[in-house]
């Protein structure tokens, strides 16, 4: 069996209240010795009513 790299999240779409299924990649996380602590982003649609969500993490 493979394993995603990728984690799972379930978010609430505040157009219609519906819950979208999605992930996002591993990001290296926010390292106090590092300059680069840079946020990064990812995109999905909502599945009933087309929302697009903008989903960001570090």
């Amino acid at each position: 069996m493979s394993k995603s790299n990728r984690a799972a999240m379930d978010i609430g779409c505040p157009a219609c209240d519906a819950t979208v299924n999605t992930s996002v990649p591993p990001g290296p996380g926010i390292v106090e010795e590092s300059d680069s602590n840079r946020l990064r982003g990812s995109e999905t649609v909502c599945r009933s009513c087309g929302h697009e969500l903008e989903l960001y993490y570090y």
